[in-house]
């Protein structure tokens, strides 16, 4: 897709209130840019897997400055976060290694199931 000067603001204002989102809640920026990405370019993107790469290269930066705030005011969580970063890296390697594998329309439907699991979990 080709990036026009109309298409700048829109996506300034998308990178920050994904950053105003992952600051204030120490996660769901990412969430913020794949919606507001589908939501603003939609068709216009041949793959819809890019919403979700340009998620992920936009939230290691992103991630790390809010985990140093976060730290910096002691508000680490109860348990050690070492005992989650392995897993996680390993959970993350196989989820980029089966990306190219799996259909747009399949990803979007996963990442709405979650969106809305972890809705109705921080309802209750």
């Amino acid at each position: 897709m080709k990036n026009s000067k109309k298409t700048y603001p829109v996506l300034l204002l998308i990178g920050f209130l994904a950053g105003l989102t992952n600051g204030l809640l120490g996660a769901a920026g990412g969430i913020v840019i794949v919606m507001c990405l589908r939501a603003f370019l939609g068709k216009r993107v041949a793959n819809g897997r890019s919403f979700y790469t340009t998620a992920l290269a936009v939230m290691l930066p992103l991630s790390i400055l809010t985990a140093v705030q976060y730290a910096r005011a002691g508000h680490l969580g109860a348990l050690p976060p070492e005992v989650v970063v392995f897993p996680a890296v390993l959970g993350g390697a196989l989820g980029a290694w089966l990306l190219p594998y799996l259909k747009p329309v399949l990803l979007h439907r996963i990442f709405a199931v979650l969106i809305l699991i972890s809705g109705i979990l921080l309802a209750v």
